[in-house]
């Protein structure tokens, strides 16, 4: 059997650091807790990552990243602009309002605060390729801000869902019925 790349190590130690964040939260976890978990050594770990906080920004990137590949697939199958905004929207709140994916999402979330403080440049590029998507789409409706559009969005759909993760009572319907009634305007004669 081949020896193992770095690269596995990396990703060896990306997993353990999200089983670890979905157990207990990054707060309550040490390099050392990663390491166990990973079954890698002290030297493999800071091969990678500068600090826990460093592992931490790489789990909530790659959820991003795998996050947004499904998204744009779903968005391009949709054949419309109304239909890849609802994708959109629809994506969004799953993250909060299904439930394997909410499970998932709430370590994360309660985490992304700290990591916008921390990295305020990488956490920005982290809600670019998210909000992407959505860009690209608006960018078709001649009367909208794309970027803008998007971004507020975004700041609908996340604030219902964290709304739902924090115990909120909202119904995955009521939420989706309340950001269409704001999304849905923008892009004017295309709903």
């Amino acid at each position: 059997m081949p020896a193992p790349t770095t690269l596995d190590d990396r990703q060896a130690l990306i997993d353990a650091g999200l089983a670890l964040l979905r157990g207990h939260g990054a707060e309550t976890f040490t390099v050392n807790d990663v390491l166990a978990e990973a079954g890698l050594s002290t030297r493999a770990f800071y091969r990678h990552f500068a600090s826990k906080e460093a592992l931490v920004l790489a789990v909530y990137e790659q959820d991003a990243r795998r996050s947004s590949a499904r998204l744009r697939d779903r968005m391009t199958a949709s054949g419309s602009i109304r239909g890849a905004l609802e994708v959109w929207i629809d994506e969004t709140l799953a993250l909060g309002f299904a439930p394997a994916r909410a499970k998932r999402t709430r370590p994360l979330a309660r985490e992304g605060l700290h990591l916008q403080a921390q990295f305020p440049q990488e956490f920005a590029k982290i809600v670019a390729g998210i909000i992407d998507p959505l860009v690209a789409v608006l960018q078709l409706v001649p009367t909208a801000d794309p970027e803008r559009d998007a971004r507020t969005m975004h700041t609908i759909c996340w604030s219902l869902v964290q709304e739902k993760l924090a115990g909120g009572k909202l119904t995955r319907e009521e939420a989706r019925a309340h950001a269409r009634r704001f999304c849905l305007p923008v892009i004017g004669e295309h709903a």
